[in-house]
């Protein structure tokens, strides 16, 4: 034990070895102070027990930082010195020593400084007459009452947290204070405090639900909220605030910074649970000075702790949130108004494509329509070439060179006693042709237009311009199944027609054009299974 009676005074003879080692005495010079000044009362028995009124005897301790103690002098035990070994392994277990002793030096000056008009009795927890399983901080007795309350400074509020053993450490704590009818006052250190201002929310360890409270103002807030949170502001709180709570349960906690000796509460309603810890929204706070929070109110049945009457911050809070879902509403309504914006300008572009598709639709098919009139056209005029080159191939001579036979209008004498071939029977160039050859040869022609050759970069242009010259040339120069073909011939057609080249050398342009050629009879012989025997001159 610390403390015992010197002359109906209570002496603390931990606190003086701490006020003298503070003026840089040392430990031996400490013992030294000690045993001048008090020895010889405790050899007097003038020390005694605060619990059972036994004598006790003074002990200095030789190693630093042992406390100092007082002991019976018949070594027997009292409900004091056992409460002091019960409160000192719950403090070295669960609190941070060095900050809790100088919490509870500040705290010890402030109650006595603010309760000393009524006559009030403070006194360690431990000092409690009667053995107890959790001792507080502080005991506080009123004169001509039954009543006791009893203060906690709490200044490491994890200690647990995965095993969740100071949690059960707090409840049967509380259960216990209950038990022997304390009204207990609970304060956490100010280190402990997790609030967001942004969001108005913060979080509380599930120890730290065992140590807030709820006061008469806290049950007005509940009512309040009953009353004027309903239909779509409540589900608007709701949503807004992420609560998953059936009703509400208003409660306060109170957080202290010792140094600058100030207290701040916080009234809240948790919105959500969670595995060690819950999330709460806070409906008011207060800082005040710690002395003021200490204070006993009018009724002198509860510390003052903030603003009793908290009907201002009731009305700010409806009114606050009022306006937060009204300009939710209106954003919501902006919202909707974007989205069909947004709607009607995608149907717009929609169908303005649309109509583009249609568009590009309709001239794609004139295109392929005057491409086909054009190929029909095209056809037309191979056919009609070819047929004419086989009526004058047919009236050759069959001595004469076909290349000798082009000049007969000039020379029509030479040839007036050659025996000529018989033209063919009318049928063969006057009948309707066969659908199926007509489109065997669309489908010869096509291949012969489409299909790439070895060399025809050279040649500028259209691949199929240059092809479909070359193959009037070949109409004009096939005789049966003879075809003679000049290369320079065909070249000079080529550049008559308009077909340019991309070579200054003219024998570059002959390779893909004997490429072709060659190509054209080995086609003829496949898909019209018609042999050409093909003579081709440099």
């Amino acid at each position: 034990m610390d403390s015992a009676y010197l002359h109906n005074s209570v002496f603390n003879i931990e606190l003086k070895r701490r006020e003298l080692e503070q003026q840089n005495l040392t430990r031996a010079e400490v013992k030294r102070w000690f045993e001048d000044n008090y020895r010889v009362f405790s050899k007097k028995s003038a020390f005694t027990c605060l619990c059972c009124n036994k004598p006790v005897n003074m002990n200095l301790t030789k190693d630093e930082g042992r406390p100092f103690y007082f002991r019976h002098n018949d070594e027997s035990e009292c409900s004091y010195s056992e409460n002091t070994r019960t409160y000192e392994k719950h403090v070295s277990k669960h609190e941070v020593k060095s900050k809790k002793d100088i919490g509870l030096t500040i705290f010890k000056e402030i109650l006595e400084g603010e309760l000393k008009p009524y006559g009030v009795e403070i006194e360690r927890g431990y000092h409690y007459k009667k053995k107890l399983s959790f001792i507080p901080d502080f005991i506080i007795k009123f004169p001509n009452s039954e009543e006791r309350w009893v203060i906690d400074y709490f200044t490491a509020i994890d200690q647990g947290l995965t095993s969740g053993s100071y949690a059960r450490h707090l409840s049967k704590r509380m259960k216990t204070y209950k038990e022997e009818s304390f009204k207990p006052f609970s304060f956490v250190d100010y280190s402990w405090l997790s609030f967001l201002e942004e969001t108005n929310k913060g979080t509380l360890l599930t120890a730290e639900t065992y140590v807030t409270s709820k006061t008469h103002e806290d049950s007005l807030w509940d009512t309040f909220l009953e009353e004027n949170l309903q239909g779509d502001l409540l589900d608007f709180f709701m949503k807004d605030t992420g609560a998953t709570i059936d009703e509400f349960n208003t409660r306060n906690i109170a957080y202290v910074d010792v140094f600058n000796r100030l207290c701040t509460i916080f009234r809240f309603i948790p919105i959500s649970q969670h595995d060690r810890n819950i999330t709460f929204y806070k409906l008011s706070s207060s800082e005040v000075p710690l002395a003021r929070a200490l204070s006993v109110n009018a009724d002198q049945n509860h510390f003052v702790l903030s603003k009793e009457n908290e009907d201002e911050r009731r009305n700010g809070f409806l009114k606050e949130l009022i306006e937060r879902k009204q300009q939710f509403e209106i954003e919501q309504q902006r919202l909707r108004e974007e989205q069909e914006r947004i709607r009607a300008e995608e149907e717009r572009i929609k169908q303005e494509e649309e109509k583009q598709r249609a568009r590009l639709r309709a001239r794609e098919l004139e295109w392929q329509k005057q491409r086909q009139k054009a190929k029909e056209l095209e056809d037309e005029e191979i056919e009609g070439e070819m047929q004419e080159r086989m009526r004058r191939a047919a009236l050759r001579p069959i001595e004469v060179h076909p290349d000798g036979w082009d000049q007969r209008y000039k020379r029509q004498n030479r040839y007036g006693n050659y025996t000529y071939q018989q033209s063919p029977p009318e049928s063969s160039y006057t009948k309707t042709e066969d659908p199926a050859d007509k489109k065997k040869k669309e489908k010869v022609r096509d291949k012969l237009l489409s299909q790439p050759i070895k060399g025809e970069l050279y040649i500028d242009g259209d691949k199929r311009s240059w092809r479909i010259v070359i193959l009037k040339c070949i109409n004009e120069n096939q005789s049966g199944d003879s075809l003679v073909v000049s290369l320079q011939k065909v070249i000079s057609h080529m550049k008559s027609s308009g077909i340019s080249f991309n070579q200054k050398n003219d024998e570059l342009i002959k390779y893909p054009i004997k490429e072709f050629l060659e190509f054209y009879r080995k086609t003829i012989k496949v898909e019209l299974k018609k042999k050409i025997e093909l003579t081709i001159q440099e």
